[in-house]
């Protein structure tokens, strides 16, 4: 069960900062893949003559991979050991990103995608599951800034730094650039890093990794293809159909097993199930947010991708700013308001973006980035912490597993919900038949009343997440300060920190 430590004392630099700057620069990497391709995408088909299939199948591969081996990551940290892992996959995602900038063709790129990906999915998971090996959790609120740096800022400068990237040098340095850092970064996991125990008798669930790899990138690959094919074509119905039948069999299996691979018993926690709960309605502003505002941007206002950019780039250092602000306060105040306040500065701002127009000024748009950030970096990773501080410690290399897939799913949600709303929302304008937002070509006018939908749904959904709030509680952080009131010489009986009791045989 987890402990109630008390904090480390103070220094003026903790030496923990470095392991955990080598995990984070690994996790940075693998998500500003996933984000930065699709600006280089366009300059990719050209060069080699190849149609818009083709170029999906580019973007799709890294994330069906990254998708197949995320739930793998718990297991294979336990029985090898996390640094070891850690840094064969690293290699894997540095020799699949050589391999990616040396394509000679579409398809080579392709499959050497499904190699980056392989290698690239582990990283975050496993980098966070390292990180809570280093820290107790009351620290975890103090060292969330840097936690939150790769789903904080790759979404926000993929884009414009593949701009650059590719109006200046070529869509092969997309690529390239990871092997010089990713280098680096391999030689110093194996310098600061410390391995973890091996679990040698652990044996790999193989039926439900079989499932598990139907069932989450058939969903993901149905999610990202559905706004573009139909959500009534028969090959996103099929994928939906395989995908549902996959993962229903899937629960079964690992509600069932002596040793699951996802442990999905831990959603039997109240507090881990409602603190993941609030956090994908806040992903699906947050993410949503990422697709429709540089859009939005590029269509409505006109603007280059790297202007675009340069407008979003503020948001990053406002949410990394009230992130680490977020983190001093937490032990002093609980979840609980930081996370209601976060979640009303994002609703407020989300819903002041229904209100821009194509005249709005560039700095009333960038007041309202910064809004954005600003709520943005008092919820994300602070609610994180109170889904990990309400598990039992031994649990939580299997948690980190269970919890990024349930982001990449309800990412993908987000990102295919909201597309659906654009193209639905055109429809009900006047804009002329055969138009589009994503070719935009549509009048400006519609479009801006189509991007209207989507902000109203981002706002209600929002609004939901503070109701949800309201509930939020860190049971451990409760415990702790009742024994400081106590005080020292207390000898009442010890209460458990929330969490499952591990009995034999079971997850």
């Amino acid at each position: 069960m987890i402990e109630t430590e008390e904090l480390a004392p103070r220094r003026s630099f903790d030496p923990r900062w470095l392991p955990l700057a080598v995990t984070t620069i690994g996790s940075f990497m693998s998500i500003l893949d996933t984000q930065i391709i699709n600006i280089a995408l366009p300059n990719i088909l050209t060069h080699f003559d190849a149609s818009l299939s083709s170029g999906q199948l580019v973007i799709t591969a890294y994330v069906m991979a990254l998708a197949v081996v995320i739930p793998l990551s718990g297991f294979l940290g336990e029985r090898l050991g996390m640094k070891r892992l850690y840094m064969f996959t690293l290699t894997c995602f540095v020799a699949g990103s050589a391999l990616c900038g040396l394509a000679w063709d579409v398809h080579s790129l392709v499959f050497f995608r499904i190699l980056q990906g392989l290698g690239g999915g582990m990283l975050q998971p496993l980098g966070m599951a390292l990180v809570f090996t280093m820290i107790t959790p009351l620290e975890r609120p103090r060292f969330i800034a840097l936690l939150g740096i790769p789903t904080l800022l790759a979404p926000l400068i993929g884009p414009s730094l593949g701009g650059y990237i590719v109006e200046y040098a070529s869509w092969r340095m997309i690529f390239l650039i990871n092997v010089p850092i990713g280098i680096i970064d391999i030689f110093l996991a194996y310098q600061l890093l410390k391995e973890t125990p091996r679990r040698s008798e652990l044996k790999l669930d193989t039926l439900g990794f079989i499932l598990a790899a139907i069932a989450f990138p058939s969903l993901l690959l149905g999610l990202s293809r559905g706004s573009d094919l139909g959500w009534t074509s028969w090959f996103v119905l099929t994928l939906f159909g395989v995908g549902a039948m996959a993962l229903v069999l899937f629960v079964i299996r690992e509600l069932n097993h002596r040793d699951p691979m996802l442990r999905i018993r831990l959603f039997a926690l109240p507090m881990f199930r409602l603190s993941l709960f609030t956090q994908w309605l806040g992903i699906f502003s947050i993410f949503g947010l990422n697709i429709v505002i540089p859009l939005y941007l590029q269509r409505v206002h006109g603007m280059s991708p790297a202007h675009a950019g340069q407008v979003l780039l503020p948001m990053g250092f406002v949410a990394f700013t009230t992130m680490n602000l977020a983190g001093r306060l937490y032990n002093r105040l609980g979840p609980r308001p930081i996370v209601v306040t976060g979640l009303s500065v994002l609703a407020l701002t989300t819903f002041g973006w229904s209100r821009v127009d194509a005249d709005t000024s560039t700095l009333l748009l960038m007041i309202l980035v910064c809004g954005r950030g600003l709520g943005m970096g008092m919820f994300g990773q602070i609610l994180q912490v109170v889904s990990y501080n309400s598990i039992p410690s031994d649990q939580v290399s299997r948690a980190t597993s269970l919890v990024n897939v349930c982001q990449r799913i309800s990412t993908a949600f987000a990102t295919a919900t909201l597309t659906t709303v654009l193209i639905v929302g055109l429809s009900f304008t006047n804009a002329p038949e055969g138009t589009s937002i994503a070719a935009g070509d549509a009048p400006v006018d519609a479009m801006v009343q189509a991007f209207r939908y989507a902000f109203y749904v981002m706002t209600a959904i929002s609004i939901a997440g503070i109701a949800m709030g309201w509930f939020l509680r860190d049971q451990m952080l409760e415990e702790h300060m009742g024994r400081i009131k106590r005080g020292p010489d207390f000898s009442g009986p010890a209460v458990p920190a929330p969490g499952l009791v591990s009995k034999p045989n079971e997850s």
